[in-house]
């Protein structure tokens, strides 16, 4: 994404000449010379085409760039490709177009099933009135926006970064800036500052100039600061919930140089990290390339952000001999998309697409789709939705649901065991599983949520609750789900529940009595072990008397072996 001075005029730029030899292009009546970088990354765009530096590869097969064809790209140029996770909707920058609001402004095109729409101008407010605007990510579930520019009320502050969600009626709202410490002093080091914001939202990759260093690009990365309630020690009484809250609600670390990923003398910038949140694409120009910028790949080794696998060029099965960068992928990794001067339509850069071998796809992930609903009216509803491993608690994401449709998204790398559960006000949250320990394909996989009005009566079963097999002994991974529950109670302090446990009818029935009274006598300790007075809970074991399906079958008696809460007194 640009992200940069305002400054520059194109009239410094007409006797530009690259490095490479002279490459003259037209951009709206004005002959410019394509230079190093984009110098001007609101009022023009530009990009370096430099001499292949030639280095050894072992895969032969060229490149196949198919060009997504001129209902994408046009005369003017095509930057920026954004796809979402599903694959439907492409978003990116056109560049010089007569009808922009400003020199780039935001268009998005959406998946027929045979081909791409006509590309649409959004209008505001994801363009701007002589502001150049991108869009650097797009949410997993598609509600929310990372833009270009510093927003607050509507007005344009500065260089940075903002997020734009949808209200209730699915429309757009104004950009808010995000707090990222001392962003201006990095952003002040040179003409060119690109943005990505890793799937889970906790992570920003950035590519920064640095004039000092002769305008060279390297790779930083910053983090979200958030107060995560489900880290140890628990306090119930510091209970503050911090689902759903936007990015813009809470700050970010001052960027760092990821080290290990900067090469001196060249340009690393256009991160990109795939859906498995592991595997980093992003272009540079130094040696082992092709073209003037070529794609590399590398692999995230740990959490510290600065070790990384040995980067790795894609070769001719993606990379042209020409100027190659901004990829992106969606959740299924097939296919990518990027930013190539080969062969455009226009003479300029346009967005292709490549079908990728599997050596260079990232690791699979599923994709978990479905919508939230009103458990009595059926009405959907508009839900945060949390998820997290369930070995240690720790949130791995956030989602939200759409106001009007309850449809909702998020993504799951493989190789842990997944909680994610949905929350809103005045309902009481409901979870569910997934256990992706053993890594497969890709896959898409529904599941709708049903929220429950906080009402007297009201039975909720509580999904991620696990027990070692015949036994009344936690598993550490229940902790999590009854956290929630001491925290609903917190806030509610009136309510008193009723726990109750449950079997099938495996075995005799006085021993299944006596497991479910230990299974919520267990639960019962853990919730008094959390601050919640003992007279607000009865536990009580009811053993096979009460399935909700058929014995007959596993699933049947998977069902029936639950624990559950009903709302005695609210």
């Amino acid at each position: 994404m640009y992200l940069g001075k305002f400054e520059p005029k194109i009239e410094h730029m007409k006797s530009k000449v690259n490095q490479g030899g002279k490459i003259i292009r037209k951009l709206s009546g004005v002959t410019f010379v394509k230079c190093v970088v984009c110098l001007s990354l609101l009022a023009f765009s530009m990009h370096e085409t430099l001499r292949a530096q030639t280095g050894t590869h072992s895969i032969v097969t060229k490149a196949v760039l198919e060009n997504l064809g001129t209902n994408v790209n046009s005369s003017a140029g095509e930057l920026l490709p954004v796809i979402t996770a599903d694959g439907k909707t492409l978003y990116f920058v056109r560049d010089g177009h007569s009808t922009n609001f400003a020199s780039q402004d935001v268009w998005y095109c959406t998946w027929q099933g045979n081909g791409w729409s006509p590309a649409v101008h959004p209008g505001e407010p994801l363009n701007h009135r002589g502001k150049s605007s991108s869009v650097s990510n797009v949410s997993t579930d598609g509600n929310q926006l990372l833009v270009r520019g510093a927003f607050e009320d509507g007005e344009y502050e500065g260089a940075g970064l903002s997020v734009i969600v949808r209200n209730k009626k699915g429309e757009w709202k104004e950009p808010k800036k995000l707090e990222i410490k001392n962003y201006k002093k990095y952003s002040d080091m040179g003409n060119y500052n690109n943005s990505f914001l890793t799937p889970d939202g906790k992570v920003m990759i950035y590519a920064f100039s640095d004039n000092s260093n002769g305008g060279k690009h390297d790779l930083y990365f910053s983090k979200l600061i958030l107060r995560d309630p489900w880290n140890k020690p628990k306090s119930i009484k510091d209970f503050t919930k911090f689902v759903g809250k936007a990015l813009n609600h809470n700050t970010w670390t001052e960027p760092e140089k990821i080290t290990s990923l900067s090469d001196v003398g060249y340009n690393e910038f256009a991160p990109f990290l795939a859906a498995d949140g592991i595997t980093l694409y992003y272009s540079s120009n130094k040696p082992g390339g092709l073209g003037g910028q070529d794609i590399w790949m590398t692999k995230r080794l740990d959490d510290t952000w600065q070790n990384w696998s040995e980067p790795v060029n894609l070769g001719p099965t993606v990379n042209s001999d020409d100027w190659d960068a901004y990829y992106t992928l969606d959740a299924r990794g097939e296919e990518a998309y990027l930013v190539s001067s080969k062969n455009s339509v226009g003479g300029g850069e346009d967005i292709v697409k490549v079908k990728l071998i599997q050596e260079l796809r990232p690791n699979p992930v599923v994709l978990i789709t479905g919508k939230v609903f009103n458990a009595k009216t059926k009405e959907p509803l508009g839900a945060n939705i949390e998820y997290e491993n369930l070995s240690d608690g720790k949130n791995v994401g956030v989602a939200v649901s759409n106001a009007q449709s309850g449809e909702y998204k998020i993504v799951l790398p493989y190789g842990k065991n997944y909680g994610f559960m949905a929350y809103a006000e005045k309902y009481i949250s409901v979870s569910d599983n997934l256990d992706l320990t053993s890594v497969a394909e890709y896959k898409e996989i529904k599941r709708d949520l049903y929220l429950v009005p906080l009402e007297v009566g009201t039975t909720i079963r509580l999904n991620n609750i696990f027990f070692d097999f015949g036994k009344a002994t936690l598993r550490p991974e229940s902790y999590p789900e009854l956290d929630r529950l001491a925290g609903l109670m917190s806030q509610n302090k009136g309510m008193t529940i009723e726990l109750s446990g449950h079997t099938d009818n495996v075995g005799a029935d006085d021993a299944n009595l006596k497991l479910s009274e230990d299974r919520a006598k267990s639960v019962t300790e853990y919730m008094i072990s959390l601050g919640i007075d003992a007279g607000r809970i009865t536990a009580k074991g009811y053993g096979e008397t009460k399935p909700v399906a058929s014995n007959d079958t596993d699933e049947g008696k998977q069902l029936n072996r639950r624990v559950e809460f009903t709302i005695l007194k609210n």
